[in-house]
């Protein structure tokens, strides 16, 4: 039978770590139970992790025969890292912090959840703690977060026959609900258990145990093998790791996986692994010999369930007094990256190396891990925006390669996404128009760059690209000339489209004294942020809304000012929206999109057996492919 794989997501310092720890205590997989801040927690097994006192990684631990572990990080600058662990989890226990109730970013795993279709078992955590009462929690997770939260403590048949119209026929017909029924409804998310307790003093984390082994069930395995990657590690001796989950079949180790050999499987417990000779489906593992492997990756016929969707709201250039030349700080960086592929690395137009990151805590981070590996010492500069640019109508854009024995023509459809959605790309052409190979090589070379927008030279976004039209020659066309028609093509249809620019915002939560909420419900007009009171207790304010980055960015400094030091907020990356200050920006970044060698909008002929360039505003005249 297949673990149930359990991830343990919770708002930092809501005690996840130390669940994590009780629940290993109680499985029996451990002697005794580790400290965060002892820096002996038996999954924060990183130098870095010990030190800080936070879970930066996602790691693996076995309970039992029906449950594996997988602790994400708290801290909302790794919020990536734990977003990976989505595609794979069965179950998800969410750690509430019952004195501080719902956090914002408790709102924000909880959509993410949502979204990835993980059923959850909420704990309510530190419930030993002044400021802990059970009903009014209870009425703050069912308003907040779904009306469907049921206290499992006291297993109310009516409460649970209620989340489910099937389950309520049942009810009034007197008859039983049944295990079944419970679990049916939990796996459909239509019911979510709430369960209280104190990890650290051990009171709950058997019930929880309990409640993931009896109700929760393991997803249904694939027909034939498949694999799903969620994390890139290295061990102590440099060695790179696949961490994956196997939705069908069995992986043997020596076995092949997109045409690279998995030398090693291991299961993992912390730090301690087991190597074994094959893992079965429903299992998590990891696998060396893997170097072109990478989150959300995929082997066999596993389809990928959820992918990241929260963005790094700033960029940073990364130097180092100890690295002279960029080609090796930008290798070194893009190791980095293939354990973090949120960081985006890239090459700047002036030739320094920039980062996407969330902010100080991850910069702070990269710096000792770079540090420890390498025995260099980064610098950060302060971080700007990361804009982004989408279009607000459909367009349509063309481009043809046809330098002397190349060529190929494309012709895209770019159409506005809501906000959110990111970039979806498309072809339902007939092969008599196109071969399907020519087809899914533009949508390969669709998807493997980051597209710039025209505004300002900022990746475009919530954007559906739709092959229309294409054109190969039997005897000249190469994979190549592919590329340049379709990169060209949408550059074409960007310059011809009605852009917007688009900037990231933040979501809050703010606990603040009584008497600094009016200052604090100004601020928020001031910065263009929205603001609701969601409760008050003891004199202490809850505030909740959303507003841009670049007016909230440093926000909390002022507030811990005029507070004295009384005040917190929490900020969470929360999407883009049409930039409020679009024209200053532009004018600010001063991007020529024409001058912009490398992203070219123009299309290449051919005449009189030599290639020659038409500027983008006459290219349509001169297309093959005729409307």
């Amino acid at each position: 039978m297949s673990r149930i794989i359990t991830g343990i997501t919770a708002h930092v310092d809501a005690g996840k770590t130390t669940l994590s720890e009780a629940l290993l205590l109680a499985s029996g997989a451990i002697r005794k139970a580790g400290r965060v801040d002892d820096g002996n927690a038996f999954l924060d097994t990183e130098k870095i992790e010990k030190r800080r006192g936070i879970t930066i990684y996602a790691k693996e631990a076995i309970l039992s025969d029906k449950v594996t572990l997988i602790d994400t990080p708290g801290h909302v600058d790794f919020t990536s890292e734990m977003e990976r662990t989505l595609s794979v989890l069965d179950a998800a226990v969410l750690v509430i912090s019952a004195p501080d109730g719902i956090q914002a970013h408790t709102r924000t795993l909880w959509q993410l959840l949502e979204a990835a279709g993980v059923p959850v078992l909420i704990f309510a955590n530190k419930m030993d703690m002044t400021g802990s009462d059970k009903d009014s929690l209870i009425k703050e997770l069912k308003a907040g977060l779904s009306e469907n939260i049921c206290d499992f403590t006291a297993m109310n048949t009516e409460e649970i026959a209620s989340s489910d119209d099937e389950l309520t026929e049942k009810y009034l017909s007197g008859e039983d609900i049944t295990d079944e029924d419970i679990k049916r409804v939990i796996r459909e998310r239509k019911l979510f258990p709430l369960l209280f307790g104190s990890a650290l003093k051990f009171q709950g984390t058997l019930e929880v145990l309990e409640v993931l082994e009896k109700y929760f069930t393991p997803a249904p395995e694939d027909e034939s093998f498949g694999a799903i990657v969620y994390r890139i590690s290295r061990d102590r001796r440099g060695n790179r790791l696949t961490h994956m989950k196997i939705t069908g079949g069995v992986l043997h180790a020596r076995d092949e996986l997109g045409g690279e050999k998995a030398n090693e499987v291991r299961l993992f417990s912390g730090e301690k692994y087991e190597s074994v000779r094959e893992v079965h489906a429903g299992e998590v593992c990891t696998v060396t010999g893997l170097k072109e492997s990478y989150p959300g990756c995929t082997y066999g016929c596993a389809a990928i369930r959820h992918r990241a969707s929260i963005e790094a709201p700033l960029i940073y250039t990364v130097t180092s007094c100890d690295v002279n030349d960029t080609s090796k700080l930008l290798a070194m960086m893009r190791e980095i990256s293939d354990e973090m592929p949120e960081l985006k690395v890239s090459l700047s137009e002036k030739g320094d190396v920039t980062l996407s990151l969330m902010g100080e805590i991850q910069t702070e981070v990269i710096t000792e891990t770079v540090k420890d590996r390498y025995g260099v010492s980064l610098s950060f500069s302060d971080g700007r925006i990361a804009y982004r640019e989408t279009i607000k109508s459909p367009v349509t854009g063309m481009g043809h390669y046809e330098p002397l024995k190349h060529y190929a023509e494309v012709h895209l459809l770019l159409s506005p996404l809501p906000r959110g959605t990111g970039l979806i790309f498309k072809s339902e052409l007939s092969v008599d128009v196109l071969d399907t190979n020519w087809q899914r090589l533009i949508l390969t070379h669709l998807a493997e760059k980051q597209h710039r927008g025209v505004l300002t030279g900022s990746p475009i976004t919530d954007i559906m690209i739709e092959v229309t039209a294409g054109r190969a020659h039997l005897k000249h066309t190469e994979g190549g000339d592919f590329r340049q028609a379709t990169y060209r093509a949408i550059r074409h249809a960007l310059m011809r489209a009605e852009n917007i620019l688009l900037e990231p915002y933040f979501s809050y939560s703010a606990s603040i004294p009584e008497e600094s909420v009016g200052r604090f419900m100004s601020d928020a007009e001031r910065m263009k942020a929205s603001c609701t009171v969601i409760e008050c207790r003891s004199g202490i304010v809850t505030l909740a809304g959303r507003g841009p980055v670049s007016t909230m960015l440093n926000y909390s400094v002022t507030l811990r000012s005029y507070t004295r030091g009384e005040g917190i907020i929490s900020l969470t990356p929360d999407g883009y929206e049409e930039c409020l200050s679009a024209d200053q920006v532009i004018k600010e970044t001063g991007y020529d999109a024409e001058a912009d060698k490398d992203n070219p909008a123009s299309s290449v002929f051919c005449s009189h057996g030599a290639g020659y360039t038409v500027p983008w505003q006459e290219a349509e005249a001169y297309m093959h492919i005729r409307p």
